[in-house]
C-alpha cells in the first residue's frame, strides 16, 4: 500500500514537472516568436507617428500589435493603431489627411489593400471617412461643398492646413480626402488615356469602388458621407 501510494506522489509529482516545463517552453517559444517577429512596415510607422522612439509606451504597443498579428488578427491591430492615434490626435481630420498620405504608401500591394487597411484604421479613429483617388486614369479632380461654393484646396507636403478649405492631400500616386461622417460634397474629375482610374469610399463600415476606362471625360460624383453606396 505505502508502495503503491508512493508511485502516485512521484505519478503527480512527475506530472506536475512535465506541465511546468511545457507552460515555461510555450511561454520561452512565446517570447521568442514576438522577439523575432518583424512588423509591418505601415506598423512600425505608425507607431513612430504616435510615440518617440524610446519611450515605454512605443515599446508596450509595439509588444501588443505583434500578438494580434502573430496570431493572424490584423483587422483588430490596424483598429488599435487607428484608436490610439484617434485618440492622441484628438481625432483631427487634417492629421488623418497627413497619415494617409505618409503611412498609407508603406502598405504592401495596391490602392485597394491601402483601402482595406484604411477601413479597418477608421473603425478606432473616429467617426470619419477617405476618398481615396488613383492618380493613374486622371487627368484633374475639384471638390467643393455640396452646395458647390469655393473648390477646395491641395495641402502642399510638409505644410500645415491653414483654412477650411485645405482638404486634398496629393501623393505619386494617390489622392486623399478625408470627411467628416455624413458630411456630403461634389468632385469633379476629368479622365485621361493614362489607364483605368478609380475612387474608393472608405468609411469604418467598409469600402466603396467605382472605376472609369482611360479616356478623356467628365464625371461629377456626389459623395455621401454616411453611406457606402
Amino acid at each position: 500500500m505505502w508502495a503503491s501510494q508512493a508511485e502516485q506522489t512521484l505519478s503527480a509529482d512527475l506530472v506536475a514537472g512535465i506541465a511546468s516545463a511545457d507552460s515555461e517552453a510555450s511561454q520561452s517559444r512565446g517570447q521568442t516568436n514576438i522577439d523575432n517577429f518583424s512588423l509591418p512596415q505601415i506598423f512600425e510607422v505608425s507607431l513612430n507617428m504616435i510615440y518617440p522612439e524610446g519611450s515605454s509606451k512605443i515599446d508596450q504597443l509595439r509588444n501588443s500589435l505583434k500578438e494580434l498579428l502573430i496570431t493572424g488578427r490584423e483587422k483588430e491591430a490596424a483598429i488599435k493603431i487607428g484608436g490610439i492615434m484617434g485618440s492622441e490626435r484628438k481625432k483631427s481630420m487634417a492629421y488623418l489627411g497627413y497619415y494617409c498620405r505618409k503611412a498609407l504608401p508603406y502598405i504592401e500591394g495596391g490602392l485597394d489593400e491601402r483601402a482595406r487597411f484604411l477601413s479597418w484604421f477608421l473603425n478606432g479613429y473616429g467617426k470619419s471617412g477617405v476618398v481615396i483617388l488613383s492618380e493613374q486614369g486622371i487627368e484633374k479632380i475639384r471638390a467643393t461643398g455640396r452646395k458647390r461654393g469655393e473648390f477646395w484646396r491641395f495641402v502642399e507636403d510638409g505644410k500645415v492646413p491653414a483654412d477650411k478649405l485645405d482638404r486634398i492631400y496629393g501623393s505619386p500616386d494617390a489622392v486623399y480626402i478625408p470627411f467628416a461622417a455624413g458630411e456630403v460634397f461634389i468632385l469633379d474629375i476629368i479622365g485621361s488615356d493614362r489607364g483605368e482610374a478609380a475612387l474608393w469610399k472608405v468609411l469604418p463600415g467598409g469600402i466603396n469602388k467605382k472605376t472609369w476606362g482611360a479616356g478623356t471625360w467628365e464625371r461629377e460624383v456626389t459623395v455621401r458621407g454616411d453611406r457606402l453606396y
